[in-house]
């Protein structure tokens, strides 16, 4: 019986056990570098790796943070400066509590004409998501986007860092994932001051 006993407890520590070559959140100096890696224990499943651990910080997977990531603050090299506002197009089908939530903002008062600021992003939603608790299957989307914050009219509320505050809804993990990686997309080709806004169909 003892036997069955040991056997059994031998078992559940290997289900248990971390993969092979995972790290633990100590091993990181920051959210970020733990995201990038993503080889530690997710402990409620959103996706996001050693939550607790400080800033810079990055919920996308392999760190890479779509349109909202500063990517070191700076303009993409080659990228283009248009005149006017740059319509960026989404589906409402495949995107309708993204569209719920923009339609709510605005009508909230946050700006529709956004200016794209990639420095200082990850720090901007930071600073908006640090007391916004996360939900096990869901993301916490913020309109305006971080790299539409803190440039432009509107988009300054707030400090430390400049124009961190935002509208923060609760979406389904991979709806909000996919629409930050379109925008990012989108928004590559484009220099830092660029207007742009989002538009739905």
């Amino acid at each position: 019986m003892a036997g069955v006993v040991a056997l059994a407890a031998g078992l559940l520590a290997l289900a248990a056990a971390p993969p092979a070559g995972a790290k633990s959140c100590s091993d990181y100096p920051n959210q970020a570098a733990a995201q990038r890696a993503a080889d530690t224990r997710d402990a409620d499943g959103d996706g996001v790796y050693c939550e607790s651990l400080p800033c810079p910080c990055s919920k996308k997977a392999g760190g890479k943070s779509g349109g909202g990531s500063d990517n070191g603050g700076s303009s993409p090299q080659g990228c283009i400066r248009p005149r006017g506002v740059q319509p960026i197009g989404f589906s409402s089908t495949r995107y309708p509590n993204i569209f719920r939530h923009y339609a709510r903002a605005v009508k909230a008062g946050w700006p529709r004409v956004l200016r794209i600021n990639r420095r200082g992003a990850d720090a901007r939603r930071s600073r908006l998501l640090e007391n916004v608790f996360t939900r096990s299957g869901y993301d916490r989307d913020e309109y305006p986007p971080a790299v539409g914050r803190g440039r432009g009219k509107g988009l300054t509320r707030g400090v430390n860092p400049t124009g961190w505050m935002a509208s923060v809804q609760y979406v389904p993990s991979a709806e909000n994932r996919s629409h930050g990686s379109v925008l990012g997309i989108k928004l590559r080709r484009f220099c830092n001051g660029t207007a742009f806004r989002y538009v739905f169909y």
